[in-house]
């Protein structure tokens, strides 16, 4: 009797797990057959890798569907065609403007599709529910991870050239000028160590100097303040040349007649007069002479031969 009741709590507990089981799964599959889904193409122009057919699909940042088909484009092979299923919900559409990227969760390399809201003012792509219709495309963008990995050879190939720079600079040639130019830095050091006092004593001088320039500067403004002074007397000077050279030009232009008259006829006269002059001073230096010689004989008439002595009339 006592067994018989086991097996009876046994067959209780059984059915009635088999019953939760049961009944989780039909109302996971409510939830699956309650929910609507729309389904997109999205075509890239890149490889995928990475990527993986039930890979999630973000809508900013939120798991919104799947990935359920990935192939290579039948017009193009260069591009390839992926179909998402995404959830139809009341919270977010899919519109014109919005584009999807392909990128990388952390650092395990697993890749899924980004796809980015776009602008309010587009309007929204179809929604269509069956997977075997003609499916809209949301546009596509190369990510940051696709550019990075196009460019990680030029990078890779720029990191290798500089490595054989560094060590083209390392050689043991330029070690030894490298050791050479620090040991003439070590020398010339201590060679300022050593004649620190001569340099403090050059820049003492130094500074003496700049206050005797700062003092010449000074004395050089003072001369020329003397400088602009002497060339406004030059300027009055010039002037007052000037005013004396046009009273001189008025004078001439007045008395014109008189200094031509003065020209022809005073000039000769003037000349007449300076020859008789000439002749006078000759006369008076030979009675001169004669007096001197013969004081008593030219005062008494005697003596030596008197001498006639022509006047001028």
């Amino acid at each position: 009797m006592e067994t018989r009741a086991n097996y009876l709590l046994i067959g209780v507990v059984t059915i009635a797990v088999i019953g939760a089981i049961f009944w989780f799964v039909l109302w996971t599959l409510k939830g699956e057959l309650d929910q609507q889904y729309a389904y997109y193409d999205i075509v890239f122009q890149d490889s995928v890798a990475g990527l993986n057919t039930a890979g999630d699909v973000l809508f900013q940042g939120i798991n919104v569907g799947q990935v359920t088909d990935i192939r290579v484009d039948y017009e193009d092979p260069s591009r390839v065609r992926v179909t998402v299923r995404i959830q139809v919900r009341d919270d977010f559409v899919i519109r014109e403007s919005s584009e999807a990227a392909l990128q990388m969760q952390g650092i395990t390399g697993v890749a899924f599709v980004q796809i980015v809201g776009g602008g309010a003012e587009g309007a929204p792509l179809p929604t269509v529910t069956n997977p075997d219709a003609t499916r809209p495309t949301i546009p596509s963008r190369r990510s940051y991870i696709q550019e990075l990995f196009e460019a990680a050879p030029e990078v890779l190939a720029e990191a290798m050239e500089t490595l054989d720079a560094i060590q083209g600079i390392l050689s043991a040639e330029n070690q030894e000028s490298i050791t050479s130019i620090l040991n003439d830095a070590e020398m010339l050091s201590s060679t300022f160590a050593a004649r620190q006092s001569e340099i403090d004593a050059s820049i003492g001088s130094l500074t003496a100097f700049a206050d005797s320039l700062g003092e010449t500067s000074e004395s050089l403004v003072a001369m020329s303040g003397d400088f602009h002074d002497a060339v406004l007397a030059i300027t009055e000077a010039a002037d007052a040349y000037t005013i004396l050279a046009q009273d001189a030009d008025r004078f001439l232009r007045r008395n014109e007649d008189a200094v031509e008259s003065f020209t022809h006829q005073g000039l000769a006269q003037l000349g007449y007069m300076v020859v008789e002059a000439r002749q006078l001073i000759s006369t008076l230096d030979r009675v001169a002479q004669r007096f001197e010689s013969d004081p008593s004989g030219f005062l008494f008439g005697g003596g030596a031969t008197t001498a006639e002595v022509d006047l001028p009339e």
